[in-house]
């Protein structure tokens, strides 16, 4: 099959590699959508680390079922469309990729797990969750990131009528802000970022204030000082990695915001370290929380009750799906695909669905061959169902 390797930072391409097996306890699923997540952009600008090269990225996933294990019989038939939360943070810019899936219904997979060198115990299966024949493929992938965004506000969650700072526009902060207003009730979010499309979209959804941090800091120190340490009841930070910079720091600005005693809630992640400021969190008693990856304090099978919660809040509309995925691509649209990664947020821009069709008005208007997994559907083969929005859904492993 082909799947787009990142071999060291910066070094991406689509190449053949051997296709998957599926196991009595796993189901193969060949790729509907994927979108581009920061996570897969911080490895691409190296501010995350895998335990070897290569890779390949990609985990907000939809895929169809092709091949069920035998233990799983029962719990999901072939052709179900499925997407997950966790298990890895690649595999899913391929053809196919194999899962261990794990649901919120009785029967199935009993939770396994295993120490993975980077300071917690992963599970060795995925929460997931069945998708609805009506809802596109490049929306089902945003099941993945709102589960993220769950698990952090559910277990550490702000109060009806809490006045709230968010850090970070970007795909997640606008899922977070919007379940913040529309789901737990809070008075008021303000938004830091330094992309001005980006707070748009914000003030679009709902959000109370915006703030470019790239001018405004000053205005910021004087909220502070004006409110005396006693602006916001709560933090959620989204920020991915922050490069050194001269100025006001953003998280040290949003703790000033806080009252004595606030919620400072860590969500974005980087491998490098970052600056926090210990005085702020002493001075005034700030709990920093988060939710962790650890399995043993968050088991994956509450993760697929999370992921469960996702995906209605999705297909019931409270959360705008549409609002994160701001650009499509073809899967063998191989430039346009490193594009994506090399420019990813760039002009305020969201997710970059890459879909495994050919789009509409695309350069590329052929179907590529692909490589058949054995006990699969071959290449060639039709295959029914709910097309991608206008996306083409067509046969063989790809397209």
């Amino acid at each position: 099959m082909r799947a787009y390797l990142l071999s060291a930072p910066g070094r991406l391409g689509l190449e053949t590699v051997p296709d998957p097996q599926c196991g009595p306890d796993e189901v193969t699923l060949r790729t509907e959508a994927v979108s581009i997540c920061s996570t897969d952009i911080s490895y691409y600008r190296g501010h995350l680390f895998p335990d070897a090269w290569p890779i390949i990225p990609g985990h907000e996933y939809v895929g169809r079922a092709v091949q069920v294990g035998a233990d799983l019989r029962g719990v999901i038939r072939e052709g179900d469309r499925v997407c997950y939360w966790g298990q890895t943070d690649f595999g899913g810019m391929a053809d196919y990729r194999t899962i261990r899936p794990l649901f919120a219904e009785p029967g199935g997979n009993q939770e396994t797990t295993w120490y993975t060198q980077r300071h917690f115990h992963d599970s060795h299966q995925a929460a997931a969750v069945v998708v609805p024949p009506e809802l596109p493929g490049h929306l089902a992938t945003v099941v993945e990131p709102l589960t993220s965004v769950l698990r952090s506000l559910l277990l550490n969650a702000p109060k009806p009528g809490d006045d709230c700072v968010l850090l970070g526009c970007g795909p997640s902060g606008l899922l977070a802000l919007q379940v913040m207003l529309r789901y737990f009730g809070v008075r008021s979010v303000t938004v830091f970022d330094l992309d001005d499309v980006r707070l748009a979209r914000a003030t679009a959804a709902g959000a109370t204030a915006v703030v470019n941090l790239a001018g405004q800091a000053p205005q910021v120190e004087a909220l502070i000082a004006e409110h005396q340490d006693h602006y916001a009841d709560y933090v959620f930070d989204a920020l991915p990695h922050l490069d050194a910079h001269e100025g006001p720091d953003a998280r040290e600005l949003a703790m000033g915001l806080l009252r004595p005693g606030g919620d400072y809630v860590v969500y974005g992640a980087t491998g490098l370290p970052q600056p926090i400021s210990s005085w702020m969190i002493l001075a005034k008693g700030l709990r920093l929380r988060a939710a962790p990856f650890d399995v043993r304090a968050f088991s994956m099978t509450r993760s697929a009750h999370v992921a469960r919660i996702a995906l209605h809040l999705i297909t019931c509309g409270v959360v705008d799906a549409a609002s994160v995925v701001t650009s499509r691509l073809a899967f063998d649209d191989e430039a346009g695909v490193r594009d994506a990664f090399e420019n990813y947020g760039a002009g305020g821009g969201m997710k970059p669905s890459i879909t495994t069709g050919v789009l509409p008005g695309s350069p590329s208007g052929r179907v590529s061959s692909g490589h058949e997994v054995p006990g699969l559907v071959a290449a060639g083969e039709a295959v029914s169902g709910q097309a991608d929005g206008g996306v083409r859904q067509s046969s063989g492993s790809l397209l």
